[in-house]
């Protein structure tokens, strides 16, 4: 019996010999259509004793395999097998980013896409493969142990330290926040809109009618002050409708 069943599409021929490749380095015995499935033969009784004899299966995952209506038997099998991976009978390789669906994303993968160079894609396959516990052979490094400050041991090592552990807002006081804040800078336009529209209403009033100005200046900074609020007012209004229209669209 072979260790092995290579299961791909052509667009990964190159993957699956690559993994075979590696495979038999380390000892294992493969089945791979490229290599064994030879001219003159069945594929249909070739793939039938390829998946019946090999104890475990791979799958090279990519968007082609998944897209392909011929891979899914292949794999079908293995997963009848070994419905819960209890025996790790079958075990994707992922080669290129796809979107996992259905039974497929409920099983662990090895994960090669984005694996720098042939040293470590060709470790990680063969770590992934490997049965029973994932140990390593020397001892890890302990983790860097943070400093005790006078404190004693709850004591924060410092502010932004002490910020960083405190829980986070619930969310209805977030969106209280929120709300807040936005209403803050809402009134502080509206206010120096007006201001603004009535220091301008003022000094035009000033500069047209100056009797009228001199003789009522109360009623100058008032009448300033209304068209002020109400120009500033309309404004808002017009900013709102064209937000409102803006996110509409």
């Amino acid at each position: 019996m072979k260790d092995f069943f290579i299961s791909y599409t052509k667009a990964d021929r190159s993957w699956a010999e690559w993994i075979a490749w590696q495979l038999e380095a380390e000892g294992y015995s493969v089945v791979i259509q490229a290599w064994d499935f030879r001219q003159g033969g069945n594929f249909v009784l070739d793939m039938q004793r390829a998946v019946s004899e090999a104890e475990r299966t791979i799958v090279v995952l990519s968007p082609a395999f998944l897209a392909s209506r011929f891979t899914a038997p292949e794999w079908a099998a293995a997963f009848a097998s070994d419905p819960t991976g209890q025996n790790g009978l079958l075990v994707p390789v992922r080669v290129k980013n796809c979107r996992l669906r259905g039974l497929l994303a409920q099983i662990v993968y090895i994960d090669l896409v984005g694996v720098k160079n042939r040293e470590a894609a060709r470790e990680k396959l063969l770590k992934g493969v490997k049965k029973g516990r994932a140990k390593p052979l020397e001892e890890p490094d302990m983790p860097q142990i943070a400093p005790l400050m006078s404190g004693g041991v709850d004591s924060p090592v410092s502010d932004a330290a002490a910020l960083a552990q405190e829980p986070p807002w619930p969310p209805a006081l977030r969106f209280a926040r929120a709300v807040i804040v936005q209403l803050f800078w809402r009134l502080l336009r509206f206010a120096v809109t007006a201001v603004g529209i009535a220091l301008l209403i003022s000094a035009t009033l000033r500069s047209y009618l100056p009797l009228f100005a001199e003789k009522s200046p109360d009623k100058v900074q008032y009448v300033a002050l209304i068209w002020g609020l109400v120009t500033a007012l309309i404004i808002e209004l017009i900013l709102r409708w064209r937000r409102k229209r803006l996110q509409g669209e």
